[in-house]
Protein backbone atom coordinates (compact mmCIF):
# COMPACT_ATOMS: atom_id res chain seq x y z
CA UNK A 1 0.00 0.00 0.00
CA UNK A 2 2.85 2.02 0.89
CA UNK A 3 4.19 2.37 -2.81
CA UNK A 4 0.44 3.00 -4.11
CA UNK A 5 0.29 5.91 -1.96
CA UNK A 6 3.75 6.94 -3.13
CA UNK A 7 3.05 6.25 -6.73
CA UNK A 8 -0.45 8.46 -6.63
CA UNK A 9 0.97 11.33 -4.12
CA UNK A 10 1.78 13.16 -7.43
CA UNK A 11 -1.65 13.07 -8.32
CA UNK A 12 -3.51 14.36 -4.89
CA UNK A 13 -0.60 14.69 -2.31
CA UNK A 14 -1.37 13.33 1.69
CA UNK A 15 1.06 16.59 2.39
CA UNK A 16 -0.69 18.98 0.20
CA UNK A 17 -4.10 17.69 1.98
CA UNK A 18 -2.66 18.20 5.37
CA UNK A 19 -1.15 21.68 4.45
CA UNK A 20 -4.38 23.21 2.67
CA UNK A 21 -5.74 22.37 6.03
CA UNK A 22 -4.84 24.56 8.50
CA UNK A 23 -7.89 24.11 10.39
CA UNK A 24 -7.04 20.76 11.23
CA UNK A 25 -3.67 21.51 12.98
CA UNK A 26 -1.98 18.43 14.56
CA UNK A 27 -4.61 15.98 12.29
CA UNK A 28 -2.30 15.20 9.13
CA UNK A 29 -1.53 11.60 10.44
CA UNK A 30 -5.12 10.93 10.56
CA UNK A 31 -5.81 12.44 7.25
CA UNK A 32 -2.89 10.30 5.85
CA UNK A 33 -4.29 7.26 7.46
CA UNK A 34 -7.52 8.21 5.82
CA UNK A 35 -6.20 8.76 2.52
CA UNK A 36 -3.60 5.45 2.87
CA UNK A 37 -6.73 3.16 3.98
CA UNK A 38 -9.43 4.18 1.25
CA UNK A 39 -7.71 5.96 -1.94
CA UNK A 40 -7.85 3.03 -3.95
CA UNK A 41 -11.06 1.38 -2.90
CA UNK A 42 -12.71 4.82 -3.77
CA UNK A 43 -10.80 5.25 -7.01
CA UNK A 44 -12.02 1.69 -8.45
CA UNK A 45 -15.52 2.87 -6.74
CA UNK A 46 -15.49 5.95 -9.34
CA UNK A 47 -14.59 4.07 -11.77
CA UNK A 48 -17.20 1.55 -11.81
CA UNK A 49 -19.81 4.30 -11.48
CA UNK A 50 -18.41 5.43 -14.84
CA UNK A 51 -16.22 8.31 -14.47
CA UNK A 52 -13.85 8.19 -17.04
CA UNK A 53 -9.90 7.66 -16.89
CA UNK A 54 -9.20 11.12 -17.82
CA UNK A 55 -11.09 12.52 -14.74
CA UNK A 56 -10.90 9.47 -12.31
CA UNK A 57 -7.51 11.73 -10.68
CA UNK A 58 -9.46 14.84 -9.91
CA UNK A 59 -12.40 12.82 -8.99
CA UNK A 60 -10.88 11.12 -6.42
CA UNK A 61 -9.22 14.08 -5.16
CA UNK A 62 -12.34 16.04 -5.00
CA UNK A 63 -13.64 13.30 -2.47
CA UNK A 64 -10.57 13.36 -0.76
CA UNK A 65 -10.68 17.68 -0.36
CA UNK A 66 -14.14 17.02 1.14
CA UNK A 67 -13.29 14.76 3.34
CA UNK A 68 -10.60 17.34 4.85
CA UNK A 69 -12.94 19.99 4.79
CA UNK A 70 -15.33 17.96 6.48
CA UNK A 71 -13.08 15.97 8.91
CA UNK A 72 -14.32 16.94 12.32
CA UNK A 73 -17.83 15.64 11.00
CA UNK A 74 -16.85 12.63 10.09
CA UNK A 75 -17.47 9.68 12.55
CA UNK A 76 -15.20 6.96 14.16
CA UNK A 77 -15.74 4.01 12.14
CA UNK A 78 -17.79 5.77 9.35
CA UNK A 79 -15.04 6.81 7.47
CA UNK A 80 -15.66 4.66 4.26
CA UNK A 81 -19.33 5.34 4.80
CA UNK A 82 -18.79 8.78 4.63
CA UNK A 83 -16.22 8.37 1.71
CA UNK A 84 -19.00 6.67 -0.67
CA UNK A 85 -21.55 9.11 0.18
CA UNK A 86 -19.03 11.60 -1.51
CA UNK A 87 -17.79 9.46 -4.01
CA UNK A 88 -21.48 9.09 -5.36
CA UNK A 89 -21.99 12.42 -5.60
CA UNK A 90 -18.79 13.33 -7.34
CA UNK A 91 -19.49 10.64 -9.56
CA UNK A 92 -22.89 12.41 -10.43
CA UNK A 93 -21.57 15.30 -11.19
CA UNK A 94 -18.69 13.72 -13.00
CA UNK A 95 -21.54 12.14 -15.59
CA UNK A 96 -23.51 15.17 -16.32
CA UNK A 97 -20.26 16.87 -17.41
CA UNK A 98 -18.62 13.60 -19.35
CA UNK A 99 -22.72 13.69 -21.17
CA UNK A 100 -22.62 17.51 -21.94
CA UNK A 101 -18.73 17.51 -23.31
CA UNK A 102 -19.37 13.68 -25.28
CA UNK A 103 -16.27 12.79 -23.83
CA UNK A 104 -15.25 8.73 -24.75
CA UNK A 105 -13.82 6.01 -21.72
CA UNK A 106 -10.66 4.54 -22.57
CA UNK A 107 -10.54 1.64 -20.36
CA UNK A 108 -7.10 0.40 -21.59
CA UNK A 109 -5.57 2.94 -20.23
CA UNK A 110 -6.74 2.47 -16.19
CA UNK A 111 -3.68 2.43 -14.52
CA UNK A 112 -2.74 -0.82 -11.89
CA UNK A 113 -2.97 -0.12 -7.89
CA UNK A 114 -1.76 -3.76 -7.27
CA UNK A 115 1.57 -4.36 -5.62
CA UNK A 116 2.04 -7.09 -8.41
CA UNK A 117 1.42 -6.94 -11.63
CA UNK A 118 0.11 -9.88 -13.85
CA UNK A 119 1.23 -11.75 -16.41
CA UNK A 120 0.62 -10.63 -19.63
CA UNK A 121 -2.06 -13.59 -20.80
CA UNK A 122 -4.00 -12.59 -17.10
CA UNK A 123 -3.56 -8.96 -17.82
CA UNK A 124 -5.16 -9.36 -21.53
CA UNK A 125 -7.73 -11.44 -19.92
CA UNK A 126 -8.17 -9.08 -16.87
CA UNK A 127 -8.66 -6.16 -19.66
CA UNK A 128 -11.11 -8.07 -21.65
CA UNK A 129 -13.46 -8.81 -18.49
CA UNK A 130 -13.16 -5.38 -17.35
CA UNK A 131 -14.01 -3.80 -20.87
CA UNK A 132 -16.51 -6.35 -20.91
CA UNK A 133 -17.93 -4.94 -17.83
CA UNK A 134 -17.77 -0.95 -18.17
CA UNK A 135 -19.39 -1.71 -21.37
CA UNK A 136 -22.83 -3.27 -19.33
CA UNK A 137 -22.37 -1.01 -16.84
CA UNK A 138 -22.18 2.23 -19.39
CA UNK A 139 -25.87 0.34 -20.46
CA UNK A 140 -27.34 0.68 -17.06
CA UNK A 141 -29.20 4.04 -15.67
CA UNK A 142 -26.89 6.12 -13.90
CA UNK A 143 -29.57 4.87 -10.39
CA UNK A 144 -29.31 1.44 -11.33
CA UNK A 145 -25.84 1.49 -11.93
CA UNK A 146 -25.40 2.88 -8.28
CA UNK A 147 -27.08 0.15 -6.63
CA UNK A 148 -25.92 -2.67 -8.81
CA UNK A 149 -22.05 -1.52 -8.53
CA UNK A 150 -22.30 -0.70 -4.75
CA UNK A 151 -23.91 -4.04 -3.75
CA UNK A 152 -22.80 -6.65 -6.27
CA UNK A 153 -19.41 -4.95 -6.44
CA UNK A 154 -18.47 -3.11 -3.63
CA UNK A 155 -20.32 -5.84 -1.20
CA UNK A 156 -22.34 -2.85 0.69
CA UNK A 157 -25.76 -4.16 2.60
CA UNK A 158 -29.02 -2.57 1.06
CA UNK A 159 -29.82 -0.74 3.96
CA UNK A 160 -26.23 0.64 3.88
CA UNK A 161 -26.71 1.98 0.47
CA UNK A 162 -30.14 3.76 1.53
CA UNK A 163 -28.20 5.35 4.35
CA UNK A 164 -25.93 6.62 1.37
CA UNK A 165 -28.56 7.14 -0.90
CA UNK A 166 -30.92 8.96 1.36
CA UNK A 167 -34.07 6.44 -0.41
CA UNK A 168 -36.33 4.00 1.04
CA UNK A 169 -35.05 0.34 1.44
CA UNK A 170 -37.75 -0.41 -0.39
CA UNK A 171 -36.39 1.60 -3.67
CA UNK A 172 -32.92 0.22 -3.20
CA UNK A 173 -34.41 -3.10 -3.88
CA UNK A 174 -36.62 -2.43 -6.86
CA UNK A 175 -33.76 -0.78 -8.59
CA UNK A 176 -31.58 -3.68 -7.74
CA UNK A 177 -33.79 -6.14 -9.30
CA UNK A 178 -34.11 -3.93 -12.14
CA UNK A 179 -30.29 -3.71 -12.35
CA UNK A 180 -29.62 -7.57 -12.39
CA UNK A 181 -32.41 -8.11 -14.66
CA UNK A 182 -30.90 -5.17 -17.09
CA UNK A 183 -27.53 -6.60 -16.60
CA UNK A 184 -28.09 -9.70 -17.44
CA UNK A 185 -29.68 -9.28 -20.80
CA UNK A 186 -27.39 -6.49 -21.50
CA UNK A 187 -24.34 -9.18 -20.78
CA UNK A 188 -26.15 -11.91 -23.20
CA UNK A 189 -26.40 -9.19 -25.63
CA UNK A 190 -22.81 -8.45 -25.89
CA UNK A 191 -21.87 -12.12 -25.49
CA UNK A 192 -23.77 -12.74 -28.90
CA UNK A 193 -22.20 -9.67 -30.33
CA UNK A 194 -18.69 -11.16 -29.61
CA UNK A 195 -18.88 -14.57 -30.51
CA UNK A 196 -20.56 -13.34 -33.59
CA UNK A 197 -17.64 -11.10 -34.06
CA UNK A 198 -14.86 -13.93 -33.55
CA UNK A 199 -17.07 -15.94 -36.19
CA UNK A 200 -16.65 -13.59 -38.86
CA UNK A 201 -13.05 -13.41 -38.23
CA UNK A 202 -12.35 -17.24 -38.03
Amino acid sequence: MASQVESINGHVGVATLADSAPAFAGTSRDLESLFRAHYASIWRLLRRLGVHHAQLDDAAQEVFWVAARRFSDIAVGREHAFLYGVALRVAAQESRKQKAAGALADPDAVPTLADCLPSPEADLEQKQARRLLDSVLDALAPELRAVFVLFELEGLELSQIAALQEIPIGTVSSRLRRAREEFSAISKRLRATLAAQEGRRA
